[in-house]
């Protein structure tokens, strides 16, 4: 016996399709502002010049990095 599919409530389904899309974009800027945090205490460090900052924002991307201070190759 196979059983029959329910009809889903689509009030239900919106407002799961939107709490996730929002957690999705919550979820990409707090990882932003921790990585951000994070590098710009790796910026500081004794032996990391521009050089090597430049290396490092065109390995991540510019998202994580100050807007305007690094440009991205990528």
């Amino acid at each position: 016996m196979s059983k029959k599919k329910r009809n889903r409530n689509p009030l239900l389904q919106k407002k799961y399709a939107e709490g996730y899309k929002q957690g999705v974009i919550d979820g990409s800027k707090n990882t932003i502002d921790y990585f951000s945090k994070k590098l710009e205490q790796l910026e500081k460090q004794k032996g990391i010049g521009p050089k090597t900052m430049q290396i490092i924002v065109n390995a991540l991307g510019a998202d994580y990095f100050k807007k305007g201070l690094y440009k991205s190759d990528s």
